[in-house]
């Protein structure tokens, strides 16, 4: 059984990338960080983290040194997927509704609208499959995200459609979906640390249309993503990437759709 921690940035209308980010790993592990992270907060004056006061602070560098040292001292492993909005909606209604979780019947008839208008659940899909890729057969992921009213209620009817799915891949391994409040929940303020600290370099990135080819991350990031397993587990979604995701996409699922768009 593990326990995912998700936070989001760049929801809001303008936002040149939408990202997701956070941690995974479970519940002994967690419950050794949040005793570390939560001294540590202590010795600062604090009793909660929050990315954009503590940016503010004059000890801001060395208090989110401390804390990224918490986490890379815990088996917690990271995890971020992001999509450049521009390149998002350079895709057709019928893909983007596809990457925002539009399946089809057996009939051929759409199961599910999706959700073309909001870039957020094209890497809502991904992030969720490759943390429940990590949960033992035969046991659980559970989630735990930190995302706003209006997103909130249409992850969790998607999350209940995906665990629903009878071919995804891990279905077995769903665990529950729950929003807690940040103030009470340490991994949801390590989540806001991540996302925070890597949506300020992804735009960086998108602005120089150069996702992987500028120069390599801060140190800071690379501390925070000390015990990342897999390349795959932190991925910057460009046109391209996107693309590729929606030929992944099983032929039961999307029909004959998108085979116009496919073959651009």
């Amino acid at each position: 059984m593990i326990d995912a921690y998700i936070d989001e940035s760049g929801i809001h209308d303008g936002a040149e990338v939408c990202l997701l980010a956070g941690y995974f790993g479970g519940r002994g592990q967690w419950r050794k960080f949040e005793k570390s992270w939560q001294r540590v907060l202590r010795d600062f004056g604090l009793d909660a983290f929050h990315a954009k006061v503590v940016v503010k602070r004059r000890d801001s560098q060395e208090l989110q040194w401390a804390l990224a040292g918490v986490i890379a001292q815990n088996k917690i492993y990271p995890v971020a997927y992001g999509v450049v909005v521009r390149d998002f909606f350079k895709f057709s209604f019928r893909e983007r509704r596809f990457l925002t979780g539009a399946t089809l019947t057996p009939e051929g008839r759409i199961r599910e609208s999706g959700n073309p208008d909001r870039p957020y659940f094209a890497p809502f899909q991904p992030l969720i499959k490759r943390v429940l890729s990590y949960a033992p057969v035969g046991g659980k992921a559970h989630f735990f995200l930190g995302v706003n009213s209006v997103f909130g209620n249409y992850a969790a009817d998607l999350y209940t459609k995906l665990s629903g799915n009878p071919s995804h891949p891990y279905q077995a391994r769903f665990g529950t979906i729950a929003y807690p409040e940040a103030n009470d929940t340490p991994g949801l303020q390590a989540a806001d640390f991540l996302v925070h600290v890597i949506y300020l370099d992804i735009i960086k990135r998108a602005q120089a249309n150069a996702l992987y080819s500028l120069p390599k991350p801060s140190d800071l990031i690379r501390l925070l993503l000390n015990n990342k397993r897999h390349s795959e587990d932190v991925v910057y979604q460009d046109e391209r990437l996107m693309r590729e995701t929606l030929r992944q996409i099983p032929v039961e699922q999307r029909g004959d759709m998108l085979a116009d768009d496919l073959a651009i």
